[in-house]
């Protein structure tokens, strides 16, 4: 068993995508990164629907050919169920050429931290932080090895706080707040044998789903909650996200969670009609609430928070690994700085904070439900991060939004950028009614 440092020039807690993008890409550029996580790899992890903006990330890590050949499920786009108006979008209609994917968490995770390994990174899992000391010009991490039981402290110039919800720095600091605009419950499973929703309206059995490809679904439950339909490479994943009044009545459901959740499923339009052959996994749901959150301070003097551990929101856009990704590199790329110019290192402390803040209230306006939000400031931050992006990326987060009854929350920022005005984009369409499983076979038949 390889023994712990007692000195690196970088600490990195957590090993998800966050934390493995800023120990890679620092180790890559020469510096000593020990990384601690405290699960052991490959760690549960609720199925997620990435972007394609992932693979400009993976170029650099030197991940790309390690994710193509885990052959993780390639989506054509997205189909939202709101309201009872169907739509859909095709993400090749916005420039990407690479696909966008419906991973398995715990492979793609690991993938990324045997990667950073691979380049350099001393990583240690079933390693638990118990605390931060960042007073001072060095800094250090106190944790516990569940390996040998034994405690220990790494000294170290910088942190790279990626712990995930656990938020270790925030949390010890006491400037981590619960989002009061995103009070979500979310409750999610796994279902064998699903059907899944094709772009073009047709509903295809598990069997084609490598053949053909398919979408993510987004359905809507009441004003707020929303249901989302994944289809992986073993199992399709099936999560609610529920508001509060909305909680409240499933959990007096009675019965036990599993049948609970396996009976609100099957109860959602066109969800239930998916799930109708499938046969649901026993033992796989899992839930968390009051989810969202927000940071009053996204990094100080030789510590930074990256990923989950700055912030999270409603996950409808399937934003948040790209998010955890940019946080990763944005980490990664201040701390390098600072080794370099240490008399500036304030400086890059503020560049990091900046960018991030824009970033995460972005994705955090585009994700509220329509007409709510508490921080009427993101809307300025948000169109500086907008403006930086490309007309394709705009419009794509636009169009995102618009699949669903959350555009709203995008217009305060619209009104300030005629130019960021998409009302009239065509990269989305109404689909009048969904063709049942075999029609298609049956009229060629």
């Amino acid at each position: 068993m390889e023994t712990i440092p007692g000195k690196a020039d970088v600490v990195v807690i957590g090993g998800g995508p966050a934390g493995s993008t800023a120990a890679n890409l620092l180790a890559h550029r020469g510096y000593h990164v020990v990384l601690l996580d405290q699960a052991r790899h490959p760690r549960l992890m609720v199925g997620e629907s990435i972007l394609p903006h992932i693979w400009k990330y993976m170029d650099q890590l030197g991940a790309a050919e390690d994710i193509e050949k885990a052959g993780f499920i390639k989506k054509a786009g997205g189909t939202a169920i709101w309201r009872g108006v169907i739509r859909q979008m095709r993400l090749a209609d916005f420039g990407f050429v690479r696909p966008s994917l419906h991973v398995e968490r715990a492979e793609f995770d690991e993938i990324l931290l045997r990667v950073a390994e691979r380049r350099g990174v001393q990583a240690f899992e079933e390693v638990v932080v118990r605390q931060v000391h960042v007073e001072g010009s060095e800094k250090s991490v106190s944790y516990a090895d569940r390996r040998s039981g034994q405690e220990g402290r790494i000294t170290c110039k910088f942190i790279v706080d990626a712990s995930g919800q656990g938020a270790v720095i925030a949390n010890q600091l006491g400037f981590r707040e619960f989002d009061k605009d995103l009070r979500f419950m979310s409750v999610w499973g796994y279902y064998e044998n699903s059907a899944y929703i094709a772009h073009g309206g047709s509903i295809c059995e598990w069997g084609k789903r490598r053949e053909i490809r398919p979408t993510t679904v987004q359905a809507g439950i009441g004003d707020w909650g929303w249901c989302w339909h994944i289809v992986q490479k073993e199992s399709t994943s099936v999560g609610l996200v529920l508001a509060p009044a909305q909680a409240a009545e499933f959990k007096s459901g009675g019965d036990k969670l599993e049948e609970r959740f396996d009976r609100a499923c099957r109860r959602i339009p066109i969800i239930g009609d998916l799930l109708q052959e499938a046969r649901f996994i026993p033992g796989s749901v899992h839930a968390i609430r009051d989810f969202a959150y927000r940071p009053t301070q996204l990094a100080g003097d030789g510590w930074f928070l990256a990923g989950d551990a700055a912030a999270f929101v409603d996950p409808i856009n399937s934003a948040g690994v790209v998010t955890a990704l940019y946080t990763g590199y944005a980490a990664a790329s201040a701390v390098d700085e600072s080794f370099k110019k240490p008399a500036s290192r304030a400086y890059y402390t503020e560049v990091f904070s900046t960018l991030v803040r824009q970033r995460l209230s972005l994705f955090r306006i585009s994700a509220l439900p329509a007409g709510q939000n508490s921080f009427p400031e993101d809307n300025a931050l948000a169109l500086k991060c907008a403006q930086l992006d490309s007309r394709d990326e705009q419009e794509l987060l636009f169009a995102q939004t618009q699949l669903t009854d959350r555009p709203g929350n995008l217009a305060p920022m619209h009104a300030m950028d005629p130019r960021l005005n998409y009302t009239s984009s065509t990269r989305y369409q109404e689909v009048p009614a969904l063709i049942p499983l075999g029609a298609e076979l049956q009229a060629a038949g």
